[in-house]
């Protein structure tokens, strides 16, 4: 059980990896810290960022449940 838990985690990092990675923003977008504009997250941008929250809330449960085991 608690090899398959590791494999579990590891795996979830993996993920959690790419998607923090596919999140960063390019130079071609504006970064200006002076801009007063509030972006919103929307399409691909959003299931993006939902999903990355979802995976790391697995990686968190599985942590969890490890440390009790």
């Amino acid at each position: 059980m608690n090899s398959a838990l590791t494999i579990i985690q590891i795996i979830l990092c993996l993920i959690l990896s790419g998607l923090i990675f596919m999140q960063s923003k390019g130079s071609n977008e504006n970064n200006n810290i002076l801009s007063e504009t509030v972006s919103q997250r929307r399409g691909w941008e959003k299931i993006l960022f939902n999903l990355t929250l979802f995976t790391i809330l697995l990686f968190l449960i599985s942590s969890i449940i490890q440390s009790l085991i």
